[in-house]
């Protein structure tokens, strides 16, 4: 788990591995948690192997054409979220073989069937 608010994101991120698997942004306020996105990084080549943008790189790449960084800083901002939870789970390595975004897709279901909506940052799926 990566708790955020305004400092630098390569910094806090450092832990997280360059896997392949999903990520879940929780926005913290006063009025409570909210999931917000529910995101995957890791897509599967026909030949079974990965392209590039893996946990670590897709947290720290963009978001709506801007640097995820000042993305969630606006969102912050925006919102007047006291901070954001980012929660990141390894779906494909030596011990798990579950595709990204399969385990993406049944989040979203899930999200969508109790809510009847996606997530609110959730563009589309």
């Amino acid at each position: 788990m990566l708790h955020w608010k305004g400092s630098n994101l390569k910094e806090v991120s450092r832990g997280v591995p360059n896997l392949p698997g999903v990520y879940c942004i929780y926005r913290l306020s006063r009025r409570g948690i909210d999931l917000v996105y529910i995101g995957k990084s890791g897509t599967m080549l026909s030949n079974g192997k990965f392209k590039d943008q893996l946990l670590n790189k897709r947290l720290n790449n963009k978001q709506d054409g801007i640097s995820r960084q000042n993305f969630f800083e606006q969102k912050i901002a925006e919102e007047g979220s006291d901070a954001l939870d980012i929660y990141w789970y390894v779906t494909f390595d030596e011990e798990n073989q579950d595709i990204p975004s399969y385990v993406e897709g049944i989040l979203l279901q899930r999200y969508f069937e109790i809510y009847g909506r996606l997530p609110e940052w959730n563009n589309e799926y």
